[in-house]
């Protein structure tokens, strides 16, 4: 009997402990099982493949790339930068569409990813060929690009190579010319400018005034052609009398002559722009906006007048000069534009223009002129008695026409002229002035002392 109770108690004793060792067995495996997924990663870890190097594709052009292993499939970061294709398993197409930079990813068959680093730029190696090709005396200039802008450097000759070589770049580029050329020396441009206005005036006047107490026709400046009695008795009524009356002829024809307006000399460095303006400036009324009580913003802006010319100098080869003037030579009107305001009325000022544009070569100290700048006016005048000017016949007697036309032309006259700097420093009349002692200048008379004997000087080197 306590046997079988030990027996009892012994067995579950022995299940207890069975029990107890699958535990730990258990609890052991889920350890390590919770270790290792700890270390390991829940998704695949993609592998990088080896870096190429950037790629450089001109904008508008295409090529093929190849990689070292097959390729299942490719993304570009831009696409308005860059358009790509696979060709076949191991070769990429590759367009340049606009001028950026971005780049080109690709996944291989054992999961590497390849970045490909694309420049999309304009053509500079088309730009060189062609400035080596149309400027073959130029070999400094370099080209670079900037985005879609091209980036010229170095040094050229004269500034007229300056200007080819940006003409020439502008054609590739749809964007700015960053110009950076030096050139080795920038002579300076003397302008010599004469600006005449030729007047030609026609004063026409023919008729009969009368005035005075005698009756009479006369030349202007001349004597009289012929007289005659006072011509009395005139009454219209019995109150009052017109009195005696006196009429001449006149004829009178006037011409004007050459007016020098102005005779500026300028001076510019080649390539760069030379103004000069003799005149005056104007306030003209601007209506900018509308306020808030609705009633317009008016503001003055001034607007310059008078006798002005811009020039651009260009020292070419040989002391050729390219040259580009424009002059111009304006006035304020006399007749203005009315503008009604309320009950007030005002008169805006206007300005007659009279300019011109021309681009010519010259050789130091050649001159050229223009003209044909004509402005007319013709004016119209009768003056006549009133009732008897009305007469058939004798009414010419009783009225005076004046007929004046004006016609005036600007002639200019543009004289350019390469400065030199001097090699020596110029010798002045006053240099070798001696101011006379007392006895001198009162005794002997004398407004400048006498040199000494020994100093007998030639281009300021004794002897």
């Amino acid at each position: 009997m306590i046997h079988s109770i030990r027996n009892c108690i012994a067995k579950p004793y022995y299940v207890f402990a069975a029990l107890g060792l699958s535990a730990c067995l258990l609890a052991s495996y889920l350890l390590v099982s919770s270790h290792a997924l700890a270390q390991a990663p829940v998704s695949k870890e993609t592998k990088s493949a080896a870096k190429y190097p950037p790629l450089n594709i001109v904008v508008g052009k295409s090529r093929l790339f190849k990689f070292r292993s097959p390729v299942t499939k490719v993304s570009v970061g831009d696409p308005a930068i860059a358009d790509v294709m696979i060709v076949n398993p191991q070769e990429l197409y590759i367009l340049g569409k606009k001028a950026g930079t971005t780049n080109v990813m690709a996944w291989h068959a054992n999961d590497e990813v390849t970045v490909l680093d694309l420049t999309i730029g304009v053509d500079t190696t088309s730009v060189q060929a062609l400035l080596a090709k149309l400027l073959p005396t130029e070999k400094e200039i370099r080209v670079s690009a900037a985005g879609e802008s091209l980036i010229l450097s170095g040094t050229v000759s004269d500034a007229f190579k300056v200007q080819q070589a940006v003409q020439i770049a502008e054609e590739f580029s749809s964007k700015k010319v960053m110009n950076m050329l030096t050139t080795q020396h920038l002579p300076q441009v003397l302008i010599e400018v004469k600006i005449a206005e030729v007047k030609k005036e026609v004063l026409d006047t023919l008729g009969v005034n009368v005035s005075g107490t005698d009756f009479a026709f006369a030349a202007i400046g001349g004597a009289a052609l012929g007289a005659t009695a006072p011509v009395a008795g005139m009454s219209p009524n019995a109150a009052g009398r017109f009195g005696s009356t006196n009429a001449w002829l006149q004829a009178q024809m006037a011409t004007g002559a050459i007016t020098l307006l102005a005779e500026p000399n300028i001076m510019a460095i080649s390539g760069q722009e030379g103004r000069f303006l003799a005149g005056g400036k104007v306030f003209l009324p601007i209506t900018q906006s509308n306020a808030v009580g609705g009633s317009p913003v008016i503001t003055l802006q001034e607007q310059p007048y008078g006798v002005g010319i811009k020039f651009t100098p260009t020292v070419l080869d040989g002391g050729r000069i390219n040259l580009k003037v424009q002059p111009e030579v304006s006035e304020v009107s006399s007749q203005g534009i009315p503008v009604v305001s309320g009950n007030s009325t005002t008169i805006l000022p206007t300005i007659l223009t009279r300019q011109a544009s021309t681009t010519v070569q010259l050789y130091d100290g050649q001159s050229f002129a223009i003209g044909g700048l004509i402005k007319s006016n013709v004016t119209e005048v009768i003056s006549a008695f009133p009732g008897l000017a009305s007469i058939p016949i004798i009414g010419a007697l009783f009225r005076s026409s004046s007929f004046n036309s004006g016609r005036t032309e600007l002639l200019i006259i543009v004289t350019p002229r390469i400065v030199q700097p001097l090699s020596d420093k110029p010798q002045l009349p006053t240099d070798k002035f001696r101011q006379p002692s007392p006895s001198e200048f009162f005794l002997e008379g004398k407004m400048e002392a006498s040199p000494p004997e020994n100093a007998n000087t030639l281009n300021g080197e004794a002897k």
